[in-house]
C-alpha cells in the first residue's frame, strides 16, 4: 500500500503495541498488509487485520481501522479527532449503528492524537467514481436500490429523533449553545479561510443569500450527522449496518442533514450528468417517507439545500487549492467554475459562473 503517517515502520510498531494493550492481547501481529480506506479523503486512515492470542490462550483475529488527522492543511479549517470519537462513543448504546470503538490515543503514543475502531462488516457504495456510474448499488435491481435508499432514511430519522439532552454530546455544544446560528458562523469562517483573497463571485452571492434567508421558525434541534450520504454507510443485503464519518457532526435541526442528503444525491446525478438510479424514489416520495419516520414535516428545505451546496462548494475550493499546490500552472478556475457553483447559481437564479470568468 501507499505508506501513510500511520504505517511507517516505527509508527506502526508503536500503534500495534498500543492496540495490544487495549485488547489485552498476547503476540499481536498483522496477518495481512495494511491498506487505506476505499472512501473518504479528509483524514489519514489505515485498515489493519490483526491476529493474537487472548488472555485465555485462545486465538483471535479481527480487522481494525486506525485514524488520525491530516498531516497538512486539508479540506477543513479545523479537524477535531476527539469530537468524532466522543460523538460515536455517545451513540454506542443507541439504535444508531456506529463502529465499535477500541480506544483514543493521545499524542504521547504517536506524537499526535488518533483513535482505533473495529472494522465493521458491509460495503459502502463508491465515491470515486460515484455509485451512480459504477458498483454494486448501480447494478442492483430497482427493488434492492429502493430498499437501500429507504432504510438509510430510516436510520437518519433515528439519528434525528435522539434526545441529545440524554446523550453525552457536550463536545458538540461547548458553552451550551451550538445550533444553526453557530453552524452558519462556523461555515462562514471556513469559507473565508478557504477563499483567502481570491474572488469567489458565486459563492459570495450564495453566502449573502443564506444570511438574508435564515429560517426563523426552527424545530427542536438535535444531532446532525453532518456528512449524510450513501458513501458513508456500510450495507449488508441492502440494509445499512454502520454509519461512518462524523467529522461534520453538530447540533442543529434535522433539515441540515436532509439538505446535505438531497444536494449530494443531486450532485451525483445532475451534477455529473447521469440519471438517478432506477429504484430511487422521487424527492417528494423520499420526503414523505422520511417525514413519516421522523414524525414531523420538514421545513424551509430550500434554505438547507443551499446551505449544503455552499458547504460542498467550500470543499471544492479547498480541493482546487490542493490541486493548484501540486500543479503551479493551475490558474484556480475550478474554484469558481465547477458543478457545485453551477448548481447553486441555477437554484438561486444567479449568473452562470462561467460567464463571470
Amino acid at each position: 500500500m501507499a505508506e501513510t503517517s500511520l504505517t511507517t515502520p516505527e509508527r506502526l510498531a508503536l500503534l500495534l503495541d498500543w492496540l495490544a494493550g487495549q485488547l489485552g492481547a498476547v503476540d499481536l501481529r498483522l496477518v495481512e498488509e495494511p491498506r487505506p480506506a476505499s472512501n473518504g479523503s479528509s483524514n489519514e486512515t489505515a485498515m489493519l487485520r490483526c491476529g493474537w492470542t487472548d488472555a485465555d490462550g485462545r486465538p483471535a483475529e479481527r480487522g481494525f481501522v486506525a485514524r488520525t488527522a491530516p498531516r497538512a492543511e486539508g479540506l477543513f479549517l479545523t479537524y477535531d479527532l476527539r469530537k468524532q470519537y466522543l460523538t460515536m462513543a455517545a451513540l454506542a448504546d443507541t439504535d444508531v449503528p456506529v463502529p465499535r470503538l477500541v480506544g483514543f490515543g493521545d499524542a504521547g503514543v504517536l506524537g499526535e492524537e488518533f483513535y482505533v475502531m473495529e472494522a465493521a462488516s458491509g460495503e459502502a457504495p463508491p465515491d470515486l467514481p460515484p455509485y451512480t456510474t459504477t458498483g454494486w448499488l448501480l447494478e442492483a435491481d430497482p427493488a434492492e436500490q429502493r430498499r437501500a435508499h429507504d432504510r438509510t432514511l430510516d436510520v437518519m430519522a433515528c439519528i434525528h429523533r435522539l434526545d441529545v439532552t440524554r446523550l453525552d454530546l457536550g463536545v458538540l455544544a461547548p458553552g451550551g449553545g451550538r445550533g444553526l446560528d453557530a453552524q452558519l458562523d462556523d461555515t462562514e469562517r471556513w469559507y473565508r479561510w478557504a477563499a483567502g483573497d481570491r474572488p469567489q463571485p458565486t459563492m459570495a452571492a450564495v453566502l449573502d443569500w443564506l444570511r438574508a434567508n435564515v429560517p426563523t421558525d426552527l424545530p427542536t434541534e438535535g444531532l446532525n450527522w453532518g456528512d449524510a450520504r450513501f458513501g458513508n454507510v456500510l450495507y449488508e443485503g441492502f440494509e445499512p449496518v454502520c454509519v461512518l464519518d462524523w467529522e461534520m457532526a453538530a447540533i442543529g435541526p434535522a433539515e441540515v442533514d436532509m439538505g446535505w442528503w438531497w444536494f449530494m444525491n443531486r450532485y451525483y446525478t445532475e451534477g455529473t450528468g447521469v440519471p438517478p438510479l432506477a429504484g430511487f424514489p422521487s424527492e417528494a416520495d423520499a420526503r414523505a417517507h422520511y417525514e413519516a419516520a421522523l414524525g414531523r414535516p420538514l421545513r424551509d428545505m430550500r434554505f438547507y439545500e443551499v446551505l449544503a451546496g455552499f458547504r460542498f462548494g467550500i470543499i471544492f475550493i479547498r480541493a482546487a487549492a490542493l490541486m493548484r499546490a501540486a500543479a503551479p500552472d493551475d490558474d484556480g478556475t475550478f474554484e469558481r467554475i465547477n458543478p457545485v457553483t453551477a448548481m447553486l447559481a441555477a437554484t438561486l437564479h444567479l449568473p452562470d459562473p462561467a460567464s463571470l470568468g
